[in-house]
């Protein structure tokens, strides 16, 4: 008689079923953790891959009051920060002014401006332009420090009264926006426009964090998340003072509404204000325009000015060079401070923590064209460079626009 297959079937299905129940527990924690991921606001998330530590081996021992205080200085710079991209002017390609000789609205202006410093010229009334913006940003780096090489140090712990550490928490951070931006701008008269802009945004990281000690390194976590809705929606009104044609002075105000949720990175959470002076020189194909002005609110209190130069290359095209400024009186730069473990005697813990006494400046260099393809269709097109390593810095910032004016007549 033939043996039993009984036993052979059992051992099988025992190692099928054990089998089975790995990968059960498996999916089930990967379902779970993405739950949880999905059920965490963005902020929350990056906080998590600051913070959030394992076993690194007896010779280590976290500092978790260390580790919050990191946590609260990065995430208030990448607060201020995300917010705090410079958005495209509102201002209309196309400006026009009634010409009472002839009866009718002429240009302006043979350029068709820059793309952040305003100009002094408006609309016309009557005039109506609606645009799409689509903006990228990716950050790469903390005060200079490549944050995305997996080499930024979150946290540190050394041996009381030394200079090498024992244990460093490295910190690889992928983050970045995009935008969508749907803006629009009406002459209510020659001298007057308003305007309003409606951003959706798209923010998205993706984390490690990773513990050495003695030269060894430990995984500690990983998070990938990404959050979308509105951003802060925006009112503009701008009026002219003085000049005529090309050339004048005029002044602007712009309020931005809380309506992108700050939890997710995709606002402030806070109204914000600001107002500018703005003039503009203009002689034939070439154009100069300056702003200067102060905000408050939103993200943080700022001083801005911005200078600009255009060409009309040709008729239907026009180069266009910026140099932008900007003081954030909420945005300092970090100092890496050391203070005693809280758990362990004779060793010091490393943390973030924001040099109040400074306020960060930031420059940008811009450079693009806009290209009137046909009729009063315009498309434009941008670098946003950014030049100062103070703060959380996106090294280039490419936008790309669609604009279309209705002419008043």
């Amino acid at each position: 008689m033939p043996p039993s297959p009984w036993p052979v079937s059992v051992v099988r299905w025992e190692r099928v079923s054990r089998s089975a129940r790995t990968w059960m527990f498996a999916v089930s924690v990967l379902v779970v953790g993405i739950e949880e991921a999905a059920a965490q606001s963005l902020r929350d998330q990056v906080s998590n891959v600051v913070t959030a530590q394992g076993p690194t081996g007896a010779s280590h021992t976290p500092d978790s009051l260390a580790a919050d205080r990191s946590r609260e200085t990065l995430l208030a710079l990448f607060g201020v920060e995300l917010s705090s991209t410079p958005l495209a002017s509102g201002s209309s390609g196309f400006t026009y002014e009634f010409n009472s000789a002839l009866g009718v609205p002429a240009r302006t202006s043979q350029t068709f401006g820059a793309f952040f410093t305003e100009r002094a010229q408006r609309s016309g009334e009557g005039q109506w332009s609606l645009g799409l913006v689509v903006q990228n940003a990716s950050f790469t780096s903390v005060q200079g420090a490549d944050l995305t090489n997996g080499a930024f140090p979150v946290n540190a712990q050394r041996a009381a009264g030394t200079g090498q550490p024992l244990a460093v928490d490295s910190l690889r951070l992928q983050l970045s926006t995009s935008t969508i931006t749907l803006r629009t701008v009406y002459g209510v008269t020659d001298r007057l426009d308003i305007g309003g802009a409606i951003p959706f945004v798209q923010a998205r990281f993706d984390g490690t964090r990773v513990t050495t000690v003695d030269s060894q390194p430990t995984f500690q976590f990983a998070r990938e998340g990404r959050a979308s809705g509105l951003g802060d929606a925006a009112f503009t009104a701008r009026y002219r003072l003085a000049g005529r044609g090309a050339t004048g002075l005029a002044v602007g105000t712009d309020i931005r509404l809380p309506t992108g949720r700050a939890s997710n990175l995709l606002g402030t959470g806070k109204v914000a204000a600001r107002g500018q002076v703005i003039g503009t020189a203009e002689t034939g194909r070439f154009g100069v325009s300056a702003n200067v002005g102060a905000g408050t609110g939103g993200a943080s209190d700022e001083w801005f000015a911005s200078g600009a130069v255009t060409v009309a290359a040709a008729p239907r095209v026009t180069l266009v060079g910026e140099v932008l400024g900007r003081r954030l009186t909420n945005l300092h730069r970090l100092l890496p401070v050391y203070a005693p473990h809280t758990a362990v005697p004779q060793v010091e813990s490393m943390r973030w923590v924001a040099d109040e006494r400074t306020a960060v400046a930031i420059g940008y260099a811009v450079a693009g064209a806009k290209w009137n393809i046909s009729g009063s269709v315009l498309l434009s097109a941008n670098v946003l460079m950014r030049f100062t390593d103070g703060g959380l810095r996106a090294r280039v910032t490419p936008s790309l626009t669609l604009d279309y004016d209705f002419p008043p007549f």
